[in-house]
């Protein structure tokens, strides 16, 4: 097993990115149950980092039952790995026929990469067999059957957004049943529902277009209707005393090979200053129009999203933007569904805040 290096300028928090070193190092044998790792500040230390962050890191590893704190001694390999599990059985179900690395590139895809590799990190710390499989949206009865009984052979599962609802509801009562529904009612209550904070999110939005200084305010997506995010920011921005145009939400096709001409239009108007992009594919060609006539992006004109940010890497100047912890995400969903397997108990999974990421 090839380990992870320590990347200060990676999107993944140190924290997560310090727990992963130490756990695969503690998953390829090179620490063993019982074995004492040091201190806090050995940690720290050999890190380059703060003890803050080290105890943050132990903590994700300790809630994982991976090591064992012990005052003034220090840091110890549970010995309760000695002990062999049963090896749990995950289904990441899809609705879709082709599962490919296009599909995690995609920003509005509920797996982007990072979820995906935070899913399949915490799968791996935790010993598990994962597999990805495609069942049929909107399916005839018999064929529900068939899908439910393929169920079977699974301890937990994980759906994204309102897709196979039918199958959704089914699968809650018999496992648990993870969904990352966004804004979109899980289709049964007995279904775990993963998602981040929208409420303080929605908040720090409005705060960041009130800090910018920018006057009137706009949402361009993809979606008809825009979500309810997109429609609540422009009725809080409006609250606020922001000019919203009339007819504030743009709904444009990502796949329209007119949109540039349709973006450079709506952006030469100049009726607005502060786009939030809610359909966050749109972004590069939001940026795209912008520069081709001539507008400077983050002095006439401001563009945030919502996003995990994995496809505004090459934007320029970096957008300012709430990241959407996907990678964490991934994480809690496979902790939180051995101790719902363990416990024989319904698990919740705390909401994550976004973290504002500022373009300079």
């Amino acid at each position: 097993m090839q380990e992870v290096k320590l990347c200060k300028d990676e999107a993944v928090p140190l924290p997560h990115q310090i727990s992963s070193i130490i756990r695969s190092r503690i998953e390829s044998g090179k620490y063993l149950p019982g074995k004492r790792l040091g201190t806090i500040r050995q940690f720290a230390s050999d890190f380059s980092v703060s003890p803050v962050t080290v105890i943050k890191a132990l903590d994700i590893l300790e809630e994982e039952a991976l090591i064992d704190r012990v005052p003034v001694k220090g840091v110890f390999v549970s010995n309760l790995l000695k002990d062999s599990k049963r090896q749990l059985n995950a289904c990441f179900a899809f609705p879709e026929k082709k599962f490919s690395q296009a599909f995690l590139k995609g920003e509005n895809w509920g797996l982007s990469s990072e979820l995906y590799r935070g899913l399949l990190s915490g799968a791996g710390s935790l010993g598990m067999n994962v597999q990805f499989t495609y069942f049929q949206d909107k399916p005839s009865p018999a064929l529900l059957k068939q899908q439910i009984q393929a169920l079977k052979k699974f301890d937990f599962a994980i759906f994204t957004g309102w897709q196979l609802a039918a199958l959704q509801k089914a699968s809650a009562l018999e496992r648990p049943t993870f969904c990352l529904t966004g804004s979109v009612p899980p289709a049964s209550p007995e279904i775990i529902v993963v998602d981040y904070d929208r409420a303080d999110a929605r908040k720090r939005l409005l705060e960041l277009l009130l800090a910018s200084g920018y006057s009137s305010a706009g949402v361009i997506s993809q979606q008809r209707p825009a979500t309810s995010r997109g429609i609540d920011f422009l009725e809080d921005a409006k609250r606020a005393g922001v000019k919203v145009p009339q007819d504030g939400v743009w709904h444009l096709d990502h796949g329209d090979p007119l949109l540039s001409d349709k973006l450079q239009n709506l952006l030469a108007r100049k009726e607005v200053q502060f786009i939030f992009c809610d359909f966050t594919d749109l972004m590069g060609d939001i940026y795209a129009a912008a520069n081709a006539i001539g507008l400077k992006i983050g002095e006439e004109l401001m563009i945030t999203a919502i996003a995990s940010g994995q496809t505004f890497a090459r934007l320029q100047p970096p957008p300012t933007y709430f990241r959407i912890p996907r990678y964490e995400m991934g994480l809690q969903i496979m902790q939180k569904a051995e101790q719902a397997i363990n416990s024989g108990k319904k698990v919740t999974v705390p909401s994550l805040l976004t973290e504002l990421i500022s373009g300079k």
